[in-house]
Order: structure tokens, then sequence, then C-alpha cells
């Protein structure tokens, strides 16, 4: 498995928590059961929640480190610098495309290896 498809699982497992959690802590009515917050001993919803807050901030830092991590194993926002071309190259790649014959070729060759 890739990391974003784990990424998706993870998600799709907290968002069916979380609703399952909202469902059952409503029981009848606004105040749930007998007039108590989230219904009468049904503390457990409290747990669940605990440990949604827990795995959210984990994937935020977690991303965040992930970010920081890509950035600098790539190299950054920097660019590779490349090297000049020596007159040597640009000589190949003039004789390369035809702009000289191979008699010129050779002549600068010479001139520039002297």
């Amino acid at each position: 498995m890739r990391g974003r498809d784990i990424a998706i699982i993870v998600v799709v497992v907290v968002l069916v928590i979380l609703v399952l959690g909202l469902a059952s802590a409503m029981g009848p009515g606004m105040m749930g059961y007998y007039g108590y917050p989230f219904g009468y001993g049904n503390y457990w919803w409290f747990v669940v929640m605990g440990v949604a807050m827990f795995i959210f901030w984990v994937l935020v830092i977690g991303g965040i480190v992930y970010l920081i991590v890509e950035a600098f194993r790539r190299g950054g926002p920097t660019r590779e610098i490349k090297p000049s071309p020596t007159p040597l190259d640009i000589l190949r790649e003039r004789y390369a495309r035809g702009e000289i014959t191979r008699e010129q070729y050779e002549q600068m060759r010479r001139d520039l290896q002297e």
C-alpha cells in the first residue's frame, strides 16, 4: 500500500468512529437519557473522542514532519546548477548539428587543444 492509500483508510476509519459515536451519544431527545448530556452511563463517548483527538493530532503533526522531511530529502527549493559547456563541447555540438565541416572541426579542435 502506498502512503496515500493508508491516509485515506485512516481518514475513513476516524470518520466512521466519529459518526457512530455521535449517533449513539445523542440518544432520545436533545439531552440524552434521563437529562444527562450524552446519555446516562454513556461515558465511553469521552474515550472515543479522546482517541479521535489523539489520532487527529498524530496525523497533523505527522503530516507536518512528513512535508519537512520530503522538502529536505529533495534538496529543498534549490535547483541544480549545471556546469558551463567547455569550448570543445560547443565545437562538438556545432559539428553534430552540421554547422561546420569536418575540416573546420579538426582545425578548430587542434587550435583549442594547443
